[in-house]
């Protein structure tokens, strides 16, 4: 396993991951990035009201598998910004998806929330251990509700 020890590694990897042609998503790895009793929540409007289907990973990777089946699919961070307290993080990472990486349409945007910890501290007090996701919820732009221009830079 790798030692994730900067939240830039945990972000890259998390859209490294999920994106690739059909079939592409590399699910051993990104499990690395989750702690083992991390939450992650998909968010929708059905029928005009809002749903929160919430999974452990495994659950995710299952119920994920069905959507993405032969569809090339990438997820590309826009923007982010990051706040850090102690051990914990929160960071807001914007994202579109397209075909591929380079394609010129964009399938949809969104933004990741994602909860991080930090389990270890250095001899000066701050994080030294690795970082975990602990939960990630997410919504995608709609019509009425589009990302902040604040969250579309780095």
């Amino acid at each position: 396993m790798t030692k994730y020890g900067t939240i830039n590694e945990i972000m890259d990897t998390l859209y490294d991951c999920i994106s690739g042609p059909p079939g592409g998503q590399d699910w051993e790895r990104n499990r690395e990035i989750y702690h083992p009793r991390a939450l992650i929540t998909r968010t929708r409007i059905i029928d005009g009201a809002p749903v929160a289907f919430t999974f452990s990973y495994g659950e995710f990777v299952e119920a994920t598998i069905p959507l993405l089946a032969g569809r090339s699919f990438y997820e590309i961070e826009i923007g982010r910004h990051t706040d850090i307290f102690g051990q914990v993080a929160h960071v807001f990472s914007s994202y579109e998806a397209r075909e591929t990486r380079d394609h010129p349409d964009i399938q949809f945007r969104g933004v990741n929330m994602v909860h991080l910890w930090n389990d270890g501290i250095g001899d000066d007090g701050k994080p030294d251990g690795r970082w975990w996701i602990m939960s990630i919820i997410w919504d995608n732009e709609r019509e009425g509700l589009d990302l902040p221009e604040a969250w579309l830079a780095r």
